[in-house]
């Protein structure tokens, strides 16, 4: 493998904490976390030992994701150069190039068994009816031997396909990131789902929410090993609200690309991409908790702001400062 292969599969997960490396032919075998090349790229962790007590605030974690490598590593770059960064229990900057949008969220992680600890994150805590709660579950081996472990989710239904995504096969000090959808299909209004570790009849005994964090709406059920995701189902009203706007922004976007003659954008990593995939990838990032927040902030004229998205979503999926940066004039 190459330097940047060898990122690559950081980045993705697919090498760990434990590993080795040397340099071909009869190199030195050292830890590749130690070394200056690669260190930066994974993910950074200074987390609590032992088991978590009770009304104890669970830790603070930063996690970016991106379907573009050299975003995902020059985000990377940025979180290991900053010493900001390190109030953070946890951060990482993972390539998933599965992703249709990149992501960058705050959430918890939750001590689920020795060593193994998980991070939910929230594609949009608000759902249209119909649509679909997408859950990126974050999981870290933190022991020195593999584990193998199956959460259980209960209060919201899990998609059939998804159910195989609750159970995780780590390495030593490995992670990975699965996702999980639920079917919005419920009535409108204010729905959980929860994850735990022990069966409904120890769950019902012991699992306990003590209140919701002030990061969002986790909730550690004390005693049982588990998490709470309070979501919501927007009515058939503000679904409608929703709509206009993304649809506002979208145009919004096109009418940017039609001024400047711009037939896509360029990317040195990324190479030409056309205005078509652009906007898909745009409209996927315009999620309804997006949305909703910007609707709610009476700072600015609402149509200011969500012309600016496009600006946003450019800098977090390539790290465009501006879209006239962007754009590829023929």
């Amino acid at each position: 493998m190459n330097s940047h292969q060898v990122l690559e599969a950081i980045a993705a997960g697919r090498i760990g904490f434990a590993s080795k490396i040397r340099r071909a032919p009869d190199g030195a075998w050292t830890h590749t976390v130690d070394q200056e090349e690669f260190g930066y790229a994974f993910p950074y962790v200074n987390l609590p030992t032992g088991k978590p007590k009770r009304g104890q605030a669970s830790p603070v974690g930063l996690i970016a994701m991106n379907p573009d490598i050299g975003r995902a590593l020059a985000v990377a770059r940025e979180l290991a150069s900053d010493p900001k960064a390190r109030n953070q229990n946890f951060f990482c900057s993972a390539y998933l190039d599965w992703l249709s949008t990149p992501m960058i969220r705050r959430s918890r992680l939750f001590q689920m068994w020795d060593g193994f600890w998980v991070a939910p994150i929230a594609e949009s805590d608000k759902v249209k009816p119909g649509g679909w709660l997408n859950l990126y579950l974050l999981a870290l081996n933190l022991r020195d031997k593999e584990q193998r472990r199956t959460l259980r989710a209960s209060d919201s239904p899990v998609a059939e396909g998804m159910k195989g995504n609750l159970s995780f096969s780590l390495p030593p000090r490995s992670w990975a990131v699965q996702l999980v959808s639920v079917p919005a299909t419920q009535p409108s209004g204010f729905h959980k789902i929860s994850f735990k570790t022990r069966s409904g009849a120890e769950r019902a005994a012991t699992a306990v929410a003590v209140g919701v964090l002030t990061l969002g709406s986790f909730v550690y059920a004390p005693g049982s090993s588990g998490f709470n995701l309070e979501y919501e189902i927007l009515t058939p009203e503000a679904t409608r609200i929703v709509e206009s706007w993304e649809t506002f922004a979208i145009e919004a976007a096109d009418r940017r690309f039609e001024a400047a003659h711009a037939k896509g954008i360029s990317s040195p990593r990324a190479g030409l991409l056309p205005k078509d995939d652009v906007l898909r990838r745009f409209r996927a990032y315009l999620t309804p908790s997006l949305v909703v927040r910007i609707l709610q902030d009476k700072r600015q004229a609402q149509g200011n702001l969500f012309s600016r998205l496009l600006d946003e979503f450019l800098f977090d999926w390539l790290g465009f400062r501006g879209a006239e940066t962007a754009f590829h004039v023929e």
